[in-house]
């Protein structure tokens, strides 16, 4: 019999050229290059902040649960939440996998006819 051959599939491709993205390639927070033809990309600024209000729940609800309460819980909270949202940042993007956009500089304007906006 044939020997199987097993093909990493892509999770998400270039909008722009259509080639296959690694997890490794697709920051969670921020741009990136397309391996392929370096046009920057991003996952939607919404993505990130879906991790991080997760995070702030969950380092709540750990806090508590351990016994935190008042004042402590809002500290252990402020210091638990950073390093988790490290790695929710990193770890995530392979669990749950962003949906990728063309990056677009937040000072970017889409004003065509060069007016200003008043």
């Amino acid at each position: 019999m044939g020997q199987q051959v097993l093909m990493k599939i892509p999770i998400r491709s270039c909008v722009q050229c259509g080639a296959p993205l690694r997890t490794e390639d697709i920051l969670a927070a921020g741009p990136f290059p397309c391996p392929s033809c370096h046009t920057k990309l991003q996952a939607p600024n919404s993505y990130a902040g879906w991790i991080g209000l997760a995070n702030l729940l969950i380092s709540a609800a750990v806090s508590r649960v351990i016994g935190f309460s008042g004042l402590h819980l809002l500290y252990a909270v402020i210091v638990a939440w950073l390093p988790v949202q490290y790695l929710a940042l990193s770890l995530v993007r392979y669990v749950i996998p962003p949906k990728i956009e063309i990056y677009l500089p937040k000072d970017a304007s889409l004003n065509l006819r060069g007016r200003s906006g008043s």
